[in-house]
């Protein structure tokens, strides 16, 4: 008995397990676990398209946004290039006008000028005639006088004085009334002969008439003195107007005093709106999925590619900067394009311009690139563009970058040398290439690796006069 009750008792729960395995396991049960799961994935589905409708309005603002802002900066072109045709409309007018004024100006100018050249020759032609009536005048007057002298100095002088003192008063011939008749009958070659002068005013109390029972022969007359010097002439006529000279060499004059600051000048009208800019890197969220806008630009001294891992070339050239012997100008170094564009400008070298000279490595041992090939080689370099990582950091005295950052590329620190003038300190990468053709020892901007002096830099874990790395990062 006890037997079989243990039996029957192991195989009740048995019968119990197989019936509820044949109830859960039929068709009914079967459905509902399919309508179940069906139903779950139909939620499923109504959520994700809801979040995509989402995403989908989100991304149509978005569009519209982007439409209008391009449409306004269309705009803001279109006004700019009226603008800019105006300008340059109202600059020829003007330019047009000032030549016509200039040329109104120069007419006038040489209306005037022909005008008192011919008043100035008239007055002189005036002048000249005058003169020469005065001098002709003059000439007449010191010729009678100087026949006067001789006249006298040819009488006694005894004889004179008695005939002045006994005759009394002088007597004139006959037909001679005072005046003097033209011409001379006599020169002393017959005793007694009268004297006839030419016609001038009644004689005066030293003038004598002598009669011919007394006269006697006179003595040669004696040398005359010379004669004054005449008058200045006239000046000449003006000559021709010569040649324009040759244009004579810039002065070296010391540069002039910065003039006083102008009037200001009144508000100008008000600008459209421009579009709205990035500020460094800027993250749009839609739901979890982000996108990032902005990005980060930096040089690579040394080399003329960018480096790999997302970084894009915007143009590579060549390093240019300050001469290292002079004072003025830029301390900072530049990397110029070779396809350069120019402006409005002067041929020649002016003497108080900035000036922009070639850059040189200067290397003279294997450290720290482990060669010299590179001394007096001329340095390239490459402008990176990096749209993924919106910030730029050089960091002095390492090869590697801090946690979060990513390395753009390695290499040594140079500057200009202590003894010359001062520049910045750039990150020249640590396998530099050269500009084919550029070996020239000549002057320019130099670059020579930076080394570490002990003092105020805590030593360590700096080294005395060791070469300082670099590292270029982005994030």
């Amino acid at each position: 008995m006890s037997t079989d009750k243990l039996t029957y008792s192991r195989l009740v729960p048995e019968r119990g397990t197989r019936g509820r395995r044949e109830r859960t396991s039929g068709l009914p049960g079967a459905w509902v676990a399919l309508l179940l799961g069906a139903g779950a994935v139909v939620a499923s589905a109504a959520v994700v398209a809801v979040i995509l409708q989402n995403i989908g309005h989100e991304m149509g603002d978005l569009r519209e946004n982007i439409a209008k802002l391009q449409a306004r900066a269309d705009s803001a072109e279109k006004d700019l290039k009226e603008a800019q045709a105006r300008a340059e409309r109202d600059l020829k007018e003007v330019q047009a006008q000032a030549e016509r004024d200039l040329k109104e100006v120069q007419a006038q100018a040489e209306r005037n000028l022909k005008e008192v050249q011919a008043q100035a020759e008239r007055d002189l032609k005036e002048v000249q005639a005058r003169a020469e009536r005065d001098q002709s005048k003059l000439l007449q007057e010191i010729m009678s006088l100087r026949e006067r002298v001789v006249v006298l100095e040819s009488f006694p002088p005894s004889h004179v004085e008695k005939q002045t003192s006994d005759t009394g008063p002088v007597s004139y011939p006959e037909g001679d009334s005072g005046d003097i008749d033209t011409g001379v009958q006599s020169r002393n070659d017959t005793l007694g002969g009268l004297l006839y002068r030419h016609k001038r005013e009644a004689p005066n109390a030293n003038w004598v008439r002598l009669p011919a029972s007394t006269c006697q022969a006179g003595r040669d007359g004696r040398d005359g003195i010379p004669g004054a010097s005449g008058l200045q002439g006239p000046p000449g006529q003006k000559g021709d107007l010569g040649q324009p000279g040759t244009k004579g060499a810039r002065g070296a004059g010391a540069k002039g005093a910065k003039g006083d600051t102008g009037l200001q000048g009144s508000k100008g009208q008000k600008g459209s709106q421009g579009a709205s800019g990035n500020n460094g890197e800027y993250t749009i969220s839609f739901y979890g999925l982000l996108l990032c806008t902005g990005g980060a630009v930096y040089v690579r001294w040394g080399r003329k590619t960018c480096p790999s891992g997302g970084a894009t070339i915007v143009y590579s050239g060549v390093a240019g900067g300050t001469h290292y012997g002079q004072t003025g100008g830029g301390t900072n170094y530049q990397c110029l394009p070779t396809d350069p564009q120019w402006g409005r400008y002067e041929n020649g070298v002016s003497g108080f311009s900035a000036f922009m000279y070639g850059a040189q490595y200067r290397v003279a041992t294997n450290v720290p690139f482990g060669s010299t090939y590179l001394n007096a080689h001329d340095v390239p370099c490459a402008v990176c563009y990096v749209p993924t990582r919106g910030s730029k950091l050089m960091i002095p005295a390492r090869n590697t970058c801090y946690s979060g950052w990513t390395e753009e590329y390695a290499g040594y620190l140079m500057a200009s040398s202590y003894v010359h003038n001062a520049t910045e300190y750039v990150c020249v990468d640590n396998n530099p290439e050269t500009v084919p053709g550029g070996q020239d020892n000549q002057g320019g901007a130099w670059f020579y690796p930076v080394e570490a002096r002990c003092g105020t830099l805590p030593c360590p874990n700096y080294v005395e006069g060791r070469e300082l790395t670099c590292v270029v990062c982005t994030k």
